[in-house]
Parts: structure tokens; sequence; C-alpha cells
């Protein structure tokens, strides 16, 4: 028996308990430029938009890599009746209570609901961003009247007392999602969704004594959460959240989160070096980047030791230690050189290639005085193939380096090269403050106007949606200090 696609109901799924199509799929997979939820889609929204509900838990589960077994599992459903839901042959996914109870379960926003009751799937409350219409209803009215609606019908569930394996694998799968759209859309965008599933996975860990794996779920996404907060300018929240999954990791054993949390701490003390006084924080860096070593000298991850040599080398550029700086970019490279053949990384650790170690290399270089190798090192890095966010990144390093030779008007017109990019969808406010150095300068350089006027528009639009965003999430960060 050949089956419809439940999306697009014209493309026929593969196997049998195959959620969609292939085109489908592809599709669920897709992050928008502001997300409200993990999984939120074009195909999601359109599929809300067209009454289309029974593709939902569909495009949900090909979104998340789940089995029909784990996602009635976490909802709550048997698989049978999750078929019938997904095949539209269930009238009960048309009642209210069963979609916010599907909504619910999996962490999505009532407001990702917003679609359905208005017919617009580009409709949502709105966010103070520039991208995207917003619904002309302020949020409170809006955002009171669908939460008024629903809890006439359905109270607003806690976290389910019972962590199932299906919840275990479905937050790796949320974390390991939010990491390729980082490379998309930078932190600021990812933040609010990123603390709502850290809320709903740290609250999991309340509901008695919890085994090892759900620990080590929660430390996961505490490290997504917080380098999405660190790319997104909350270097403070991202401290908070390092904390806690360093903790989580020694409460579960896990010697690699262990060592991914160290280095992740090294770099949050390295960027604090960058913007703040003294050498202390460098120093720290440096300090967290050797303990990770000796947590993880039994790791058979070259990859990770890689990344280890990386947080050192850094660390050591920083303190002017340009030796040391050396020695630990050419150990990243024999390490990821050793790694090659070890398969398949974790979704975390993929950043970890020849570009990064060349970016790492340049921003070094540039550390020590060197600021001519430091350019010709992000020239390299910038000809090879990045996603948009690390060429944004890498670009404005190049306007750093080009600054630092006194080169004013190749900084700017460098500088000028990375906005599209923040224009067109990178949110990243890490990126954003690489070239405020540049834009100082371009006050005094001639013809640099319109620079100064789109940096300006950028950074401001920014900022609004970072604050914004902090308003939105007080509830998901009650245990994390501002």
């Amino acid at each position: 028996m050949v089956l419809a696609c439940p999306a697009c109901r014209n493309g026929q799924l593969v196997r049998r308990g195959d959620p969609l199509c292939q085109v489908c799929i592809q599709e669920a997979k897709e992050t928008v430029p502001w997300p409200r939820w993990v999984f939120d889609s074009p195909l999601l929204r359109r599929a809300l938009a067209d009454l289309n509900v029974p593709a939902v838990p569909a495009i949900v589960r090909a979104a998340c890599g789940l089995s029909q077994r784990d996602l009635a599992g976490i909802v709550g459903w048997s698989p049978a009746a999750l078929s019938y839901y997904e095949r539209g042959q269930r009238e009960a996914v048309f009642d209210i209570r069963e979609l916010l109870q599907f909504a619910d379960a999996v962490g999505m926003p009532r407001e990702i609901l917003l679609p359905l009751i208005v017919a617009d799937p580009e409709a949502r409350l709105a966010a103070g961003t520039q991208n995207g219409p917003d619904v002309d209803v302020d949020r409170r009215g809006l955002g009171a009247l669908i939460d008024a609606a629903a809890a006439t019908v359905l109270p607003k569930p806690a976290v389910s007392a019972v962590v199932k394996p299906a919840h275990v694998r479905y937050w790796q799968a949320c974390a390991d999602t939010l990491y390729i759209h980082d490379h998309v859309v930078g932190g600021t965008a990812l933040l609010l969704p990123a603390l709502r599933q850290w809320q709903l996975v740290r609250q999991s860990l309340n509901g008695g004594d919890p085994g090892p794996a759900l620990l080590t779920a929660a430390g996961g996404q505490a490290l997504c959460t917080g380098w999405i907060a660190q790319d997104g300018g909350r270097l403070p929240v991202a401290r908070s959240l390092y904390g806690q999954a360093r903790e989580l990791a020694g409460r579960s054993g896990d010697t690699e989160q262990a060592v991914h949390a160290l280095t992740s701490l090294s770099m949050l003390h390295a960027e604090l070096s960058r913007t703040g006084p003294g050498r202390d924080p460098a120093r720290r860096a440096l300090r967290l980047a050797f303990q990770a070593a000796e947590e993880g000298r039994y790791l058979p991850i070259p990859r990770l030791h890689a990344l280890i040599a990386l947080r050192q080398a850094s660390a050591a550029s920083l303190l002017g230690d340009k030796a040391a700086f050396k020695a630990g970019i050419a150990r990243a490279r024999r390490e990821l050189d050793r790694g090659q053949e070890d398969g398949d990384p974790p979704q975390w650790l993929r950043f970890v290639d020849h570009a990064e170690i060349t970016g790492v290399e340049a921003r070094g270089f540039l550390n020590v005085g060197e600021a001519d190798h430091s350019a010709l090192l992000y020239r390299t890095v910038l000809a090879s193939g990045l996603s948009p966010r690390n060429r944004a990144c890498y670009g404005a390093g190049l306007a750093g380096a080009l600054l630092k030779q006194g080169a004013r008007r190749e900084a700017v017109a460098a500088a000028l090269d990375v906005l599209p990019a923040l224009e067109g969808g990178v949110t990243s406010i890490r990126c954003l403050n690489r070239l405020r150095l540049v834009r100082l300068a371009a006050a005094t350089v001639a013809g640099a106007e319109e620079f100064c006027d789109r940096f300006d528009v950028i950074d401001r639009a920014l900022a609004l949606a970072r604050d914004t965003i902090s308003g939105d999430s007080r509830g998901a960060r009650r245990d994390i200090p501002a």
C-alpha cells in the first residue's frame, strides 16, 4: 500500500513509518530567520495556515528524527493513534485539547499555532525584530487570548514526571538542531527557543533521582544554550550555563562532557580577555584549557584533543606567548589529521576542522601583533566553504587585521562586505562586536558614511532583539542569573 505524504499530499512515503516524503523531510529541517521554537520551519507554518493539522506531528517527527513509537511515548499517545493522526484518519487531532497536549509535550510554544488562527504562515507575535511581518495585535493582548482559550479546555501541563529514553533522544535532537541552525542564523535569533528548551530539560531533573542519560542530556542542552548565549552577546548567561553543564557532567560521570564544559569556559574567558582590562581572564582561559587536557587525556577522540589545543593556543596568544601559541596550533592540526577516520563526530564537535584551526590561528597572530600574517590567514580561510555565520565572523576578523595594519580604507571595505550577512539573517552579536573598532575608525575615513549608517542600523536592531528576548525569557531563566 502506497501512502501519501501528510504535508504535501502529493509525494509518496518511501517506507512505511516514514513521516514525510523525501522532499518534505528536507523542508521540515529548514529554519526561519527568527525561529520561535527549535523545530520551527516554513513547512510547519504552511501546514498550520492550511489547516493541515494531521501533518504537524509528522513534520515534527521528520525534523527531530524520531520514530512514531518515540514521539508517541513523549506525547502520551499510542503509536497506532499517532499513525492514524498523521494519516488524517482520526478526528481527535482536530480537537484543540489534543493539539495543545501535543504542543506542550514537545515544548512547542503555543504562539507557534498562530498561523492556524489567522490562516497566514508568516503570522507571528511581535518580537521587536526587523525580519518578517508582525500581526497587527500587541503581544500581551493576543498572547493572553490564546492562553485563556487554551486554559478553558486544557490546563498548562507540568513537565512529565517520568522521563523515558525517548525524551532523552528528543532533547539530544533539539541540541543538535540548534547547533546546525546556529551556523546559519547565529545566537540572537536562537536564544529564546534555546532557553525555553533548557527550561524544560532543567525542570525534568527535579522529578526524583535522574539517571546518567538524563544528566548527560541536560548537560548537553546547557552547553548548547550557553554557546548560543555567548554568540548572542549574553556572556553572564553563557558562564552560568557552562558552569551548570560542568556540574551535571560531574554528577553523570561523563568525562567527554566535562571536557566540553571546560573548553567552553576557556573560550568564554578568552572572549572576556578581549573585552576587558588585565590578563586575568586570559590566564584563567589557559588554566581551563590545561585542565581540559588533563581530564580528557585518556579519551580516544583526536578531534576533541584538537579543540583543547586550539583553546590553549588562543589563550597563549592573548598572553603574548608566541611560541606556545604556535605549538598549540601545530598540535591541533596533528590531532585533527590523526582523527580523520574517527567516523561521525557529535554535532557539537563538527565545527573543529582545518578552516576553524586557520581562523583561530589568524586571530592568534593578530593577538601577538602580526597583523599582516593574520590578514593573510583570514583571506585563506575565507576562500574555503563556510557557513553564513562563520563567513561573517572571519570577514570581521579580516577587517580587524587590516585596521591593525593601519589600512583604514581597506578595513572599512572588508567590513562593508560583512554587512549583507548581518542584514540578511545572521544575528551574531559576537560577530558584530568584532566590527566595532572598524566602526570607530570609520568616523574619520572619507566615504565611509554608508558603512557607518548600515552598521548602526544593524546594531540597533540586534540590541532591540536582544532586549526583547531578555524580557520574553524571564520565565525560561529563573535559575540563570542575568
